[in-house]
């Protein structure tokens, strides 16, 4: 196991304290949610770095992979405090399809060595990394093939959702001359992995509770409503940028001019 299990499975408790805080209309349950995604990219560029110093490129594919790991936490970081930088969206996708080429590689050898042993346990490999894929996916072609994100999404979702019902019916099988669960082999494979998996389990169950309106939205009191929509327009690609700027940009600059100039013209 991982020395940095401990710390993913705390951010991810701090994550769901965010979600809850921000749906409780506490304007900094968002902030918090921004900050756990920051924590998430630095502990995966430490990852980088120490193992960069201790193989160097040795292991090629894992430093691809927490790279882009960082790459992903960092950018949404980034869009929950309103940070914008031209292509972020092409540098976001790029890292998304990076990642996707890393489990695509590690299913494709996973598999016949699983296979050899287990047809029940090489289908539940193609199940597990099938779904992050597909996670991954929809993330990642959100803001250029919007049409596509949701469909991927709950296709991920779906795939989990089989891995996870198949697991508990089967239970325990042999494998490498000892007893295994699907889930305990993949936890215990692919820590990084897993953590994913759940961030993407909770985001699943929120947008589909909340579209059924049974609980609230992500609440920031720091800019209007209307701000909020237009960058949803422009991160599912329903807006093009004009000159290189979305609306939702030049919305910010006007709204903070308005504050900053009438700030203060209240008080006594």
């Amino acid at each position: 196991m991982s020395r940095y299990n401990t710390t993913y499975y705390l951010l991810i408790l701090l994550l769901i304290t965010g979600a809850f805080a921000s749906m409780a209309q506490n304007g900094y349950g968002i902030k918090i949610m921004g900050g756990v995604a920051a924590a998430f990219g630095a502990v995966f560029l430490i990852q980088v770095i120490q193992i960069f110093i201790k193989k160097g490129i040795k292991d090629l594919i894992l430093l691809i992979e927490l790279f882009s790991l960082t790459l992903m936490a960092a950018i949404l970081s980034m869009r929950v405090f309103y940070i914008y930088f031209p292509y972020v969206e092409i540098l976001f996708g790029l890292s998304g399809l990076t990642l996707i080429l890393v489990y695509v590689s590690k299913m494709v050898n996973a598999y016949p060595m699983v296979r050899k042993q287990s047809a029940y346990l090489a289908s539940m490999v193609l199940l597990f990394y099938g779904s992050i894929i597909m996670f991954i996916f929809s993330m990642a072609v959100t803001p250029f093939l919007p049409l596509l994100a949701e469909p991927a999404g709950i296709i991920a979702f779906g795939l989990i959702l089989i891995f996870t019902l198949y697991s508990i019916i089967k239970k325990e099988v042999l494998f490498n001359g000892e007893k295994v669960t699907a889930i305990r082999m993949a936890t215990h494979a692919e820590h990084r992995t897993v953590v994913l998996l759940s961030i993407f389990i909770l985001f699943s169950l929120y947008i589909g509770l909340n579209k059924m309106d049974l609980i609230p939205g992500i609440y920031s009191d720091e800019f209007p409503q209307a701000y909020f929509e237009l960058v949803n327009s422009a991160e599912t690609g329903e807006e093009s940028p004009v000159d290189g700027t979305f609306t939702h940009e030049s919305f910010k600059e006007l709204y903070d001019e308005v504050i900053n100039k009438h700030t203060g013209a209240f008080k006594r």
